[in-house]
């Protein structure tokens, strides 16, 4: 990983913009739904940056950007698009001790500024380390098509309820009251009566969380892998993995594998082709417990795995696998 993502706090940081043409309103469109001081340097900067400053949304100096300008600011980018001036900035920069962002150049430029699905508060960024934008575009265009823009309202609601949510206990307690609310919950809610709406709910979702009323039951979930790769999970396989408080695995399952559960969930190896009954019982405990527990194999599942848990009072979901490399060989010579 050659560029680290991060998230900056530029609430009331001083932000430098050097260029007034098309690749400074690009980077300005950006920059401007920040909460950062925006300081733009051009001596003929484009009609709509003067609208902005007008309106009070940044300062304009007409005049090229000094070295002095650089030192006071947290990041400068450089968008004069004439490669000349834009190194001469990027030297400032290093001599300053300051981030240089040359618009269109990764190669000169000492961080980058990644696409990104802004449903303020919740924003996803996404990089490609240069390699290929149009990729980075298709993926932004395909998240943003599964986070509606309710999301952010959704999330304020929950910014704001925080402190009422400590009322339940760490661990599942809340995870399950908040899956709630931004699974079905906050979205009902909010296709109804809209944002006004969303305070109410998460009141009566509350109360029902500590009365008891919504309490779920532990649930077993059996899935299989033949594949290193985790991208060759089906998508049930790794919706699970990322739901499960237990994670009940193979010891030989690929560590890329286990790395989608969540950071909570406990991990415990097995040996590969573990006998039925132990195997049963261990599951069991788990879910009795309360727990969501999820046994991933490395090779097609026990027949009478399933069985053996209905038979100790818990149905399991049972997700098939994709046979890998090794196993299709199998099959094919058998």
């Amino acid at each position: 990983m050659r560029h680290f993502p991060i998230f900056l706090n530029l609430s009331g940081q001083r932000l430098a913009l050097s260029g007034g043409g098309d690749a400074a309103l690009a980077k300005l469109r950006l920059l401007l739904k920040t909460e950062a001081r925006i300081h733009v340097y051009a001596d003929v900067p484009d009609a709509q940056i003067l609208d902005w400053a007008a309106q009070g949304r940044l300062t304009l100096h007409r005049r090229a950007l000094l070295s002095s300008d650089v030192a006071q600011a947290l990041l400068v980018y450089a968008a004069d698009e004439e490669p000349i001036r834009d190194a001469e900035i990027a030297a400032m920069g290093r001599d300053a001790g300051v981030l240089v962002n040359i618009v269109d150049n990764l190669e000169g430029s000492a961080f980058i500024t990644p696409a990104m699905v802004d449903r303020d508060p919740v924003t996803v960024a996404i990089g490609t380390e240069g390699a290929a934008p149009v990729l980075a575009r298709r993926i932004k265009a395909g998240l943003e098509e599964r986070l509606p823009a309710s999301t952010g309202v959704l999330t304020r609601a929950a910014q704001a309820f925080r402190g009422a949510a400590e009322a339940l206990p760490m661990g599942r307690a809340r995870r399950d009251f908040w899956g709630a609310y931004f699974d079905t919950v906050g979205p009902a809610a909010h296709d109804a009566g809209g944002a006004e709406a969303l305070r109410p709910a998460l009141d009566k979702l509350l109360a029902e969380h500590l009365s008891g009323d919504r309490i779920r039951t532990g649930r077993i979930t059996l899935a299989w892998t033949g594949w290193d790769d985790p991208e060759m999970l089906v998508m049930k396989t790794r919706r699970a993995l990322d739901a499960a408080d237990v994670v009940l695995h193979d010891a030989d399952l690929a560590p890329a594998v286990l790395e989608l559960a969540r950071r909570e969930a406990d991990l415990v190896a097995l040996q590969a082709g573990a006998e039925v009954p132990p195997l049963a019982a261990h599951l069991l405990h788990h879910a009795q417990a309360g727990h969501h527990v999820l046994y991933l194999s490395t090779r097609p599942l026990p027949h009478d795995l399933a069985l053996h848990c209905r038979s100790g009072g818990v149905d399991p979901v049972d997700i098939p696998g994709l046979p890998g490399p090794e196993q299709k060989n199998m099959k094919e010579s058998a």
